[in-house]
């Protein structure tokens, strides 16, 4: 466990709570290198989220910036945590319960 990545992970903002759960996770799980390896069975356990809404997380998070996977054929995945890569970009998605977007009434 890594206080040093569980610390700069925690003021990040611009992410779902699915998504910083999973964050936390790996920050949780990593060395002060940022890299761990746990499964998604794992991840899943630790954040009682679905399998669906962690691998979606973890592909936000590695399109964000934060994490890079490596993938090994045959073998499991490892990560490498980055909170200071972190770059979520200039669109946000609205939240689930921000309704249909508003149209313009004609003139």
């Amino acid at each position: 466990m890594s206080t040093i990545i569980m610390t700069a992970c925690w003021p990040l903002q611009g992410m779902s709570p699915a998504q910083k759960s999973v964050l936390i996770s790996l920050a949780d799980n990593s060395n002060d290198d940022g890299v761990c390896w746990p499964s998604v069975a794992r991840i899943v356990e630790r954040t009682c989220l679905s399998e669906r809404a962690v691998r979606n997380a973890l592909r936000w998070l590695e399109q964000s910036g934060v994490l890079s996977a490596h993938h090994r054929t045959g073998r499991s995945t490892w990560y490498t945590v980055s909170p200071s890569s972190y770059n979520p970009g200039t669109t946000c998605p609205p939240a689930a319960d921000a309704g249909a977007p508003r149209q313009e009434m004609p003139p």
